[in-house]
């Protein structure tokens, strides 16, 4: 039997949970559709809202996410005691 990777399936390189990631997915697709619907109404909103959702619908596919990678980070190394 072949090995397949689901969409939602998590790996070592994850650091999003399932429901983060299903809300993420859903709202970006949400951001996509409406920004499409209205392209010709307000451009300037519309290409805003298509981008916003776009990053939301990969952050979600891929399970990964820079921003709370980073603020983690920040958060670890601001926990870690001083030595003077």
């Amino acid at each position: 039997m072949a090995h397949r990777e689901y969409l939602l399936a998590e790996n070592d390189g994850t650091n999003i949970e399932f429901s983060e990631r299903v809300v993420s997915i859903g709202t970006g697709t949400y951001m996509i559709y409406k920004g499409v619907r209205e392209l010709f109404k307000r451009p300037l909103l519309a290409l805003g809202q298509v981008a916003i959702g776009s990053a939301l619908l990969y952050r979600g596919a891929t399970g990964t996410c820079d921003v709370k990678r980073i603020i983690e980070r920040e958060y670890q190394e601001s926990e870690s005691p001083e030595y003077i």
